[in-house]
């Protein structure tokens, strides 16, 4: 695999939350929770939710669920409607095993560089083919990129979806030995994390960068699960986590940038 040095904006630990992050958004400015995403939960408990996104992919998340279950862990997959459409089956096996379905996207496009209306309907057009495969609601959503508009958020409010983004991940789009991808995620651990994680990817530029194509991801998330254990950790799904656990908020909406293409 070609090595890649981390740069100073990838450093080890906790991803450091948006400048725009408050916390006290769940005791306070009500009207600002509609605009807000879930960050990670408050708890002194190890726990944490391990959640991957860009799926389903047979190459790579069948084996991703396998070591899951080896360790009987629990985990939210954030997946795309068109290849959860194309594989519909691993969909099934990951709510059969006691994981959590959430939405990605229709597809891989930033929802930020399309129209309003555009990224409305991509929302509400995704959740609605995504859960005619659940057959249950599909009630989480993670924007492409972490990036949302004004437009996209309120759809999902009304929708009936809440926005999830994260304070820990793997880089795991970054090329680089399978322990350094694993102990990136290990070493930002912290009780209520949401990691972020893939079980594959759909973005051309990571493609082109990332990982080789023998990357396993299986493998990856092995040492994950290994070190999540040793740390005294356990994983469950981003339900479970804001079912449990008052959650941590961040304004996270950002300004449609329309001038720039988008990547799928």
């Amino acid at each position: 695999m070609r090595e890649r040095h981390l740069g100073d904006n990838e450093a080890p630990g906790p991803r450091p939350l948006p400048a725009t992050a408050d916390p006290l958004l769940r005791y306070g400015r009500v009207g600002l929770l509609p605009l807000s995403s879930v960050m990670r939960v408050l708890s002194e408990d190890q726990v944490i939710s391990l959640t991957y996104d860009d799926g389903p992919n047979p190459e790579q998340t069948l084996g991703v669920l396998d070591e899951l279950a080896e360790r009987g862990a629990r985990a939210t997959f954030f997946v795309l409607t068109d290849r959860a459409q194309q594989h519909p089956e691993i969909i099934h096996r990951m709510l059969a095993e006691g994981h959590e379905v959430g939405l990605h996207g229709l597809d891989h496009a930033r929802l930020t560089e399309v129209p309003g209306r555009e990224a409305v309907r991509r929302i509400r057009e995704g959740k609605r083919r995504l859960e005619a495969i659940t057959g249950r609601p599909v009630t989480l959503y993670r924007p492409t990129y972490g990036a949302i508009g004004m437009a996209a958020m309120l759809a999902c409010r009304l929708s009936g979806l809440e926005v999830v983004i994260w304070t820990a991940w793997a880089r795991d789009w970054f090329d680089a030995p399978p322990q350094v991808v694993a102990d990136r995620a290990i070493n930002a651990l912290h009780p209520g994390a949401v990691v972020l994680l893939h079980d594959t990817t759909d973005d051309a530029q990571a493609q082109e960068q990332g990982p080789s194509p023998t990357f396993s991801r299986a493998d990856v998330t092995r040492r994950i699960l290994a070190g999540v254990e040793a740390a005294g950790y356990r994983s469950i799904t981003t339900g479970d986590l804001l079912r449990r656990y008052p959650a941590v908020r961040a304004l996270t909406v950002q300004r449609p940038r329309l001038s720039r293409p988008g990547r799928s």
